[in-house]
């Protein structure tokens, strides 16, 4: 209604550019978690190479197979945007929250960086977040669908696989 008849391919070529730039985000930190991870000795050390420019190539590359096979088993555009975008929110949310247990056990820690508005606008936003991931599973167990349901089942793959590797690399 705001654009008048050529408001259907307005949003539509704005949806697409901000679909474009959202994967390439979610791509961007599936490669730097895998580095960070390579780094804490909890996945290949390869995967903490990286080029001339500071791209962590292995990563990138195993990021990259990762979204070809879901491709390949037939997920669905969607239900993988679904899923990152819920990991996304987590990954959020554990941040807000690890602000206040650092600040908790490390109280007299250097400070260089201010959390404007502490701690009420980070639990705001801690709350929000939380809210954010209820309303996906809620979402998804109503409609059917299983992004964040998937996001979750990975979640709770991925923990035995982390504790797996935290003992093998304390005992190296």
């Amino acid at each position: 209604e705001v654009f008048g008849a050529r408001g259907d391919p307005v949003i539509r070529a704005l949806a697409v550019v901000a679909l474009l730039s959202s994967s390439h985000a979610d791509h961007l930190m599936a490669t730097r978690v895998l580095f960070a991870v390579g780094r804490d000795r909890l996945f290949a050390s390869a995967a903490t190479r990286v080029n001339e420019g500071g791209t962590p190539t292995v990563a990138l590359a195993v990021s990259t197979a990762m979204a070809l096979l879901f491709v390949v088993f037939g997920e669905t555009f969607v239900r993988i945007i679904s899923a990152l975008a819920f990991f996304f929110i987590v990954n959020y949310a554990l941040s807000f929250a690890s602000l206040f247990v650092l600040r908790r056990r490390e109280p007299d820690a250097a400070r260089p960086y201010r959390a404007w508005g502490y701690p009420l606008t980070t639990a705001l936003s801690l709350a929000g977040s939380l809210a954010i991931l209820a309303g996906a599973i809620v979402s998804d167990l109503l409609a059917g669908t299983r992004g964040s349901l998937d996001a979750l089942l990975l979640l709770a793959l991925s923990l035995p696989a982390y504790l797996l590797m935290k003992r093998l690399v304390a005992r190296a």
